[in-house]
């Protein structure tokens, strides 16, 4: 009878890189990551809980009155794929109250779907802790976690993400088989990125990590989250690094709930611009077949790519801050946004000097699309940082390479290599006289 009732609320997955279209047929998500025009096409990418979570996260964040609204509607009809009746009539209100005054009117209130769900959840609950409170009598560690297991789901469908994660962590204490410790961190890896408890995804990948028996398809995945806890903690290099390692074909479908492929290309790209060289960007990125094959599906990323690479940064920089506004609404990466733009744009900055021994603060202003004042307020921030090895001419707008003192470091290297001999000298020496003198302490045995 559970079984039977928890199948009729079961939502369909599409296939990673692909959603649906208002006609319904399945077609290739390009570049729906970052552009939210399309919010049905951006949320396609997703699982339904991730394009829950998503859709309720632009709605509270946008200033736009139509985006919020489209974001609150299609979260609405999302929210009757699930069992989840108290977001449903919450999200009712929400969009009730954003769209009082307007033309059109609100949706109908489905209020015989709330009542049946409410139930069927409600007779499903009752049964699932039935059968918990019979195993542990019987006291059979399998039977028990697949009660917790199923607990776990009935919430999840629920949107109750916080007992979901209790019930999941109880699971793993009954999990025995290493196949099933993993694939219930998973499942709390799952929960913590949808409650945006970034601390438990780093705890559980670490524990997913050491789990043996490990496929490619759960290295993908660990990678994946390990990128996404260091991406929000601002360790940019080392989730680049992560991001890099993952492969579009091994996120399955229940995986798409946390991270898409495309999420994949853009978090892996900019944390890369962020702290990466740019020999290091063409060679872990552009170069891996692995990566490119995120990265196709997101052209813009790729051009920002190239750009940087070729070190075309006014046409790089000019894209991001056309992209920032829409990033920003980006669950996981609005946080980061504006660091992760400007340490690209420091980067850069950087980057493009380092062959010159003098540049031109007008040629630089030009390269980076700001005025002169504006570089060089930039510059002597860098300067000031110990990021840029240099000198700024105020008066011609030139700046210069700082320029080391051969005569002074090459006294500085003698001084140092003849203390470190006159050092060497003086152990030896009394090294001998201990030896000559039989001084030392012997081992009692």
């Amino acid at each position: 009878l559970a079984q039977a009732i928890s199948a009729q609320n079961i939502p369909q997955q599409l296939p990673p890189g692909f959603v649906r279209d208002r006609g319904g047929c399945l077609g290739s998500a390009m570049a729906a990551t970052i552009l939210i025009d399309d919010l049905e096409d951006y949320v396609g990418q997703y699982g339904t809980h991730g394009a829950i979570q998503r859709l309720q996260f632009i709605a509270s964040k946008t200033e736009s009155k139509p985006l919020k609204i489209e974001a609150s509607r299609l979260c609405l009809d999302m929210l009757k794929r699930t069992t989840n009746a108290k977001g449903y009539s919450e999200a009712h209100n929400a969009l009730k109250e954003l769209m009082e005054g307007g033309d059109s009117a609100p949706p109908h209130y489905d209020s015989v779907w709330v009542e049946a769900t409410q139930k069927q959840a409600s007779i499903l609950k009752d049964l699932y802790e039935q059968d918990l409170h019979t195993a542990k009598v019987s006291q059979m560690k399998d039977q028990i976690r697949n009660c917790h297991s199923q607990l776990t789901n009935l919430c999840i469908e629920q949107g109750d993400y916080a007992n979901a994660l209790k019930y999941a962590s109880k699971s793993r204490e009954f999990s025995t088989e290493p196949q099933a410790v993993f694939s219930t961190c998973i499942t709390i890896i799952k929960l913590s990125a949808l409650l945006r408890q970034y601390a438990d995804i780093q705890s559980f990948t670490s524990k997913a990590h050491h789990t043996p028996y490990k496929d490619d398809s759960g290295q993908s995945k660990i990678h994946a989250a390990y990128g996404l806890y260091y991406m929000t903690s601002g360790k940019y290099k080392d989730a680049a690094l992560n991001f890099a390692q993952v492969r579009q074909q091994d996120l399955s479908p229940a995986f798409l709930d946390v991270i898409c492929p495309q999420d994949i290309a853009l978090y892996g790209v900019l944390c890369a611009l962020a702290s990466l060289e740019r020999s290091e960007v063409q060679a872990k990125l552009l170069d891996s077949s692995n990566f490119r094959e995120c990265l196709d599906l997101v052209p813009q990323i790729r051009d920002v790519t190239l750009d940087f690479c070729n070190c075309k940064y006014a046409a790089c920089l000019s894209t991001l801050d056309r992209l920032k506004d829409a990033l920003s609404l980006d669950m996981h990466l609005h946080g980061q946004v504006s660091d992760i733009c400007q340490q690209i744009r420091s980067k850069g900055i950087v980057q493009y000097f380092q062959p010159f021994l003098s540049v031109s603060l007008h040629s630089m202003a030009q390269a980076f699309n700001t005025d002169v004042d504006g570089i060089q307020a930039e510059v002597a921030q860098l300067i000031g940082k110990r990021q840029l090895d240099s000198k700024i001419d105020s008066h011609k707008k030139i700046l210069h390479a700082r320029h080391a003192n051969q005569r002074k470091s090459t006294y500085q290297n003698t001084m140092r290599v003849s203390q470190d001999f006159l050092d060497t000298s003086q152990a030896l020496i009394l090294r001998m006289n201990l030896l000559k003198h039989d001084f030392g302490v012997r081992r009692p045995w």
